[in-house]
């Protein structure tokens, strides 16, 4: 309905700021590939959030960013793969010994990303409101989440 908010992908928003929070005191200590991996996934939680903000009308929707927060996700998501060498599950790392004993599983979620954060990139570029915007979202939200239950430690 126009005007209305989707509740959904108001809901998923509101689960990737909480996630994106809680991560963020855990990259202390990490190093070399670990903290290389954490930072990327920080700033795909940042892009999240400013996403997020935009669902959930804390923030004005603007295309330009929404876009470009896209763009950043689908670029780290490119990445991903790279980023999980096997062996590199020492602490702090929240890595799941699960991504390197179902590989070809964690690479398609990273592909999916990457296509869903391409996809909402295009999207909201041209998008006049988050309305436009939604289903895009709630399917790259849809994908992090995903990859966090399987291959992520529960916080």
């Amino acid at each position: 309905m126009p005007g209305k908010p989707d509740r959904s992908a108001a809901g998923l928003a509101t689960a990737i700021l909480l996630v994106a929070a809680v991560s963020a005191f855990a990259h202390s200590g990490a190093k070399g590939i670990v903290k290389q991996r954490m930072d990327a996934m920080g700033d795909i939680a940042d892009q999240m959030e400013v996403l997020g903000a935009m669902m959930k009308k804390q923030t004005d929707f603007n295309p330009a960013i929404a876009s470009k927060a896209a763009d950043a996700i689908a670029g780290h998501a490119l990445h991903i793969p790279t980023l999980f060498p096997e062996g590199s599950n020492e602490h702090p790392s929240e890595a799941l010994p699960a991504i390197w004993t179902d590989w070809a599983k964690f690479e398609a979620i990273a592909t999916e990303l990457k296509d869903g954060a391409s996809e909402l990139s295009v999207t909201a570029g041209s998008a006049a409101s988050t309305m436009e915007i939604a289903a895009s979202f709630g399917k790259v939200a849809k994908t992090c989440i995903s990859c966090h239950e399987g291959f992520r430690l529960k916080k």
